[in-house]
């Protein structure tokens, strides 16, 4: 596989950054996964390199859509209708390809894709983010029965008070201009959800998870662009995410 040996560009704790050059999405309770096709063949890996293709039967449509591709994102999967860290992990355990499929039927996962590195044979990583999601945006994943791209928004604040609000842990903040660099710190940030409300209250954004029934992608996502804020609600469309607070080995 062409992106074995890629190394994953990672996020780092800071403050919510504000302005322009900045674009946000919901910071989801996921395993990490390079989701790598090469010939109409989908190798996922994790961020140690671990091949765990097989855990995960549910997100090979992936190469039926793009047969050549290299994509950045994570598993999530839902527990009681919030992602949870530890019903992955018990996937993760899961090493016959047999009970495998029989877990993806009963309780299938979702794979939402933030970045995508290659494509049909072109390296991207050198381009900046903003094109980068461009060109995410034009595949369709969204057509893909358990693939999902992960929304992304323009009111940083306004996503952190939206996730909050609904116990979610926090927002991921990227600079659109950069290119994908693994050791690039400070442009991609984690900012951690506050205990409590800002003291300026800022239009709080729905944020609406899949649930384990549907595909990931509806009416909730498709009604307003995430980049653009709906004025007469005061809300940023739905998009879907979050972290719990524990943390696990290979998460993240």
């Amino acid at each position: 596989m062409r992106g074995a040996g890629i190394r994953p560009m990672q996020p780092v704790p800071g403050r919510l950054p504000v302005g322009p050059e900045w674009s946000y999405e919901v910071d989801w309770s996921g395993i990490r996964l390079l989701a790598d096709v090469e010939d109409g063949v989908l190798c996922l890996r994790t961020l140690e390199g671990d091949d765990v293709t097989a855990r995960f039967p549910e997100f090979a449509p992936l190469a039926d859509v793009v047969p050549d591709g290299l994509f950045d994102g994570e598993a999530v999967l839902l527990d009681a209708g919030q992602p949870s860290s530890l019903a992955l992990f018990d996937r993760l355990r899961r090493a016959d390809p047999r009970k495998a499929r029989t877990l993806a039927r009963a309780r299938p996962a979702i794979l939402m894709v933030y970045d995508v590195l290659r494509l049909y044979g072109v390296p991207l990583a050198a381009r900046p983010l903003d094109e980068r999601r461009a060109t995410l945006g034009r595949l369709s994943l969204d057509e893909v029965g358990r693939i999902q791209v992960s929304p992304v928004y323009d009111d940083g604040p306004a996503l952190l008070a939206g996730v909050r609000e609904q116990g979610l842990p926090g927002v991921m903040a990227r600079r659109r201009d950069t290119p994908y660099e693994a050791d690039a710190d400070g442009d991609w940030l984690r900012v951690v959800a506050p205990a409590e409300a800002p003291t300026a209250p800022t239009a709080a954004t729905a944020v609406d998870l899949p649930t384990a029934e549907q595909p990931p992608a509806g009416p909730a996502l498709s009604a307003l662009s995430p980049s653009r804020p709906d004025p007469a609600s005061g809300k940023v469309p739905r998009g879907r995410h979050s972290r719990r607070q524990e943390e696990s080995p290979g998460l993240w």
